[in-house]
């Protein structure tokens, strides 16, 4: 219950206290409502009998403040306009913290998208992509539900307040009556909630393993299919599936539950106030039937509670599991901060660098240098540790001892997103998105234009290919890029690196899956950029190091400087490929 209390308290994008303020404020004016309905009653059935103190204060207050006659016309008037009145001050309520979803919604998402950028790229080394994919999307929703439940939840519960407030206007006895029925009701059923909670958390654990495992399957579909391996794979979804069933069929029973068992305390509670009030206390009739009013309401007020608290117990857990991811994501931050002033025109250097994964050094001891201009080629065998130099330079990583430097100037102390704005990298583990190729090279940049995409294009020698397509620029290049060839969509990557004019042009065994000729092509367009970038290119293979202005043998984990021929100018380097 204090649960449902703090997410409508603390829920990003909402306006707790106006909602709350609505919901006081209806309160109010059904309690006018029905402490005039008392003496227009009392009028029609010609009982003479005393007001109790607190109706008549509030009773006079009211025909003051709106100038109606002390009449059973008066009083109808002032019954109808404060049921109104409460009807618009509650839907106002309801309807802002309607709309609040989308906000709360919204907030998460741009919270946990803003971490997940920020974090350390060792997080998403060690964990499942998926699980993040499942917290945005599904978890982010059921959030948003679950705050829009614990508003409903609070607004019964200030009119079961509102209601008990009436009740002891009128008989203390029957609101101390009331007061009991409610914790049989409460306590009678507490144990529902408690499952529907547990029900909940099994839930939203099922549908994140599930979706987990579904973005691992659909990034490895096609090997999948190829080799007849579905069925084993699919077998992986039964756990999972099987939880998730169990959790859902769970959750209907205590929904079940808990319905036929109000209905039944209810029936038993309304039987017993009535006999109370009638054979035993000898309220009156006008009383009762004001009690009988309020009873009726406040059953249905404790029903709805009831039912507002289990569905709000089913969705706390995505909650909390949002705001756990988000929490554990902003722990895992990048530094923040440092030098934004960027420069490339001398070299970058690695001064006896180690980098250690896990207590197991990757890199160690390593020193190179890459001048700026010109094309340095890092070369060795796969897992040598060529790809952990690059992520290094890109900051993912940072040295377990050493120092690399740009232009003199350590990384540690420059802006990491001001020195990564200068870089255009084209990765080993080639993806394009499943959307248009402006959408794939521009990634969202709406400050780049079609003539700054085109230049990109030139310069990847990629404007021929994209001409020929009959959508141009607006042509899907499929899921992954699957529509283009290899060489079609290293260009596009290629492209992409280069429209935003970097500094430094880093290629991560971008010709390891391409045939020679389509390789050696990507070489000389690699040389023909030289000059303009400084062009970093990570391979194993061996016609790079026919362009390199500089050479280095990367072998488990050191760097080894290779003397490359004299007088070889980029004529030659060109037509040695």
């Amino acid at each position: 219950m204090l649960k449902l209390f703090r997410i409508f308290a603390s829920a990003k994008g909402t306006n707790p206290w106006l909602v709350l303020s609505c919901l006081v404020l209806a309160s109010v004016a059904e309690i006018l409502s029905l402490s005039a309905m008392l003496p227009a009653l009392l009028a029609v059935s010609g009982e003479q009998s005393d007001l109790p103190p607190a109706f008549s204060t509030v009773i006079n207050a009211t025909l003051a403040v709106t100038r109606l006659p002390a009449t059973i016309g008066g009083f109808t008037i002032a019954v109808v306009l404060m049921l109104i009145l409460r009807s618009l001050l509650l839907g106002a309520a309801m309807t802002y913290a309607g709309f609040a979803i989308a906000n709360v919604s919204t907030r998460i998402r741009e919270d946990l998208l803003n971490a997940m950028f920020d974090t350390k790229w060792r997080y998403f080394v060690d964990h499942r992509a998926g699980r993040i994919a499942n917290t945005i999307s599904v978890d982010a929703t059921r959030a948003g539900n679950a705050y829009i439940e614990s508003a409903k939840f609070v607004a019964a519960t200030v009119q079961a307040i509102s209601y008990l407030a009436i009740a002891m206007m009128a008989s203390f006895k029957f609101a101390l009556a009331g007061v009991v029925a409610g914790i049989i009701i409460v306590a009678g059923l507490g144990k529902l909630i408690a499952v529907s909670r547990r029900a909940g958390k099994r839930q939203t654990h099922s549908t994140s393993q599930l979706v987990t495992i579904v973005a691992d399957a659909l990034n490895n579909i096609k090997p999948i299919k190829s080799m007849a391996r579905t069925v084993p794979f699919i077998a992986m979804f039964g756990s999972n599936l099987e939880a998730l069933n169990r959790s859902i069929k769970l959750q209907v029973l205590s929904s079940q539950g808990l319905d036929r068992g109000n209905d039944i305390l209810i029936s038993l509670l309304i039987g017993g106030s009535f006999f109370l009030a009638v054979g035993v206390w000898e309220i009156t009739l006008a009383s009762v039937t004001v009690l009988g009013i309020v009873a009726f309401q406040s059953i249905s007020v404790v029903r709805r509670m009831q039912k507002f608290l289990q569905r709000g117990a089913e969705l706390e857990a995505s909650y909390y599991a949002v705001h756990e991811m988000s929490a554990k994501l902003v722990s895992e931050a990048e530094r923040a901060g440092g030098a934004t002033d960027i420069s490339l025109n001398d070299n970058c250097t690695f001064d006896s660098v180690t980098f250690a994964h896990q207590d197991r050094p990757t890199v160690e001891n390593i020193s190179l240098c890459i001048p700026s201009g010109k094309v340095t080629v890092l070369q060795g065998p796969s897992g040598a540790g060529k790809t952990t130099i690059v992520d290094l330079l890109l900051g993912l990583h940072e040295p377990s001892s050493g120092d690399i430097t740009v232009d003199g100037r350590s990384l540690q102390k420059m802006s990491l997103k001001a020195w990564r704005s200068n870089i255009g990298y084209v990765p080993q583990e080639l993806s394009l998105l499943h959307a248009s190729l402006r959408d794939n090279i521009a990634l969202g940049n709406t400050e780049l234009s079609d003539e700054d995409i085109f230049e990109a294009l030139r310069l990847a020698d990629a404007s021929d290919f994209v001409a020929t397509l009959p959508e141009g620029l607006d042509s899907n290049a499929g899921e992954m890029g699957g529509r283009l060839s290899g060489g079609q969509r290293q260009r596009i990557a290629l492209a992409r690196a280069l429209v935003g004019r970097p500094k430094l042009l880093i290629l991560d065994e971008v010709t390891s899956a391409l045939d020679p000729e389509t390789e050696a092509s990507i070489c000389r367009n690699a040389l023909s950029l030289a000059g303009e970038f400084t062009i970093i290119a990570i391979t194993h293979r061996p016609a790079w190091s026919r362009i390199a202005d500089r050479l280095y043998k990367i072998e488990n984990g050191s760097a080894t400087s290779v003397k490359l021929p004299a007088g070889r100018g980029r004529k030659k380097r060109r037509q040695a490929l």
